[in-house]
């Protein structure tokens, strides 16, 4: 009974050490230009994931032609868009907001 409770105690400990690593590793881009963000996430290989289920880029839609990575973007309100990418193991929702100029408002890890 004890070593079973020592087992899930470090258990515990090596999630969390994952999950910690995992933060340090999402790249600092909230309040970017989504276009030098881009940039940015090449420089340091990240890649463009094109996801099959993935909306299509209306004609004519700036935030999204040209870009692979967009999941999704919406046609009204406040012009939000998700792109995904990858570096090694981890997948990440870069999620922007306006229509001319879109700024990233979060990056987060991907949940399946």
């Amino acid at each position: 009974m004890r070593i079973s409770g020592i087992i899930v105690a470090a258990f515990a400990i090596c999630l969390a050490a994952v999950a910690a690593g995992a933060a340090e590793a999402l790249p600092k881009l909230v309040g970017q230009d989504y276009g030098k963000a881009r940039a940015a996430l090449l420089r340091q290989d990240w890649q463009p994931v094109k996801l099959p289920d993935a909306d299509q880029c209306m004609a004519g839609d700036k935030r999204c032609a040209g870009r692979p990575e967009m999941y999704v973007c919406a046609g009204t309100g406040l012009g939000q868009c998700v792109f995904v990418w990858r570096r090694k193991a981890l997948v990440i929702d870069v999620m922007t907001e306006g229509e001319e100029r879109p700024v990233v408002r979060y990056v987060r890890p991907r949940k399946d």
